[in-house]
């Protein structure tokens, strides 16, 4: 039996582990260098899963009427906040290049034509 605490912190260890794998995983493949940051983002979106979905977990389980988690319920949680933090970190980076890509150019500085005038 597992009380909500321990339930919510197991969660977020979990999610931070499926953050990591995620990370990791993009960092192998695609050979740049090591980015902290990108690192550190997986981390972050992996916490904020399982902070999310233990907390979903405890209170399901309040619901059903039970005070403490079974052993088996907790277990199949923790390895669907890891699978779900991996999956979201995924989504959030690939939507973070697409946002990126897709955004518009910035401004440019006013162009010169090979006359000297600026360019309308």
């Amino acid at each position: 039996m597992v009380d909500a605490t321990t339930a919510i912190i197991g969660a977020v260890i979990a999610g931070i582990a499926g953050g990591f794998l995620s990370s990791w995983m993009k960092f192998n493949a695609s050979g740049e260098k090591f980015d902290g940051r990108k690192h550190g983002n997986a981390l972050i979106t992996g916490a904020l899963t399982g902070m999310g979905l233990g907390l979903a977990l405890v209170i399901a389980n309040n619901v059903m009427g039970e005070e403490d988690i079974k052993a088996s319920v907790y277990a199949v949680g923790l390895f669907s906040v890891f699978l779900a933090a991996a999956g979201v970190d995924a989504y959030r980076s690939k939507a973070s290049k697409m946002i990126h890509k897709n955004a518009a150019p910035e401004p440019a500085a006013a162009k010169t034509t090979t006359t000297g005038e600026a360019a309308k």
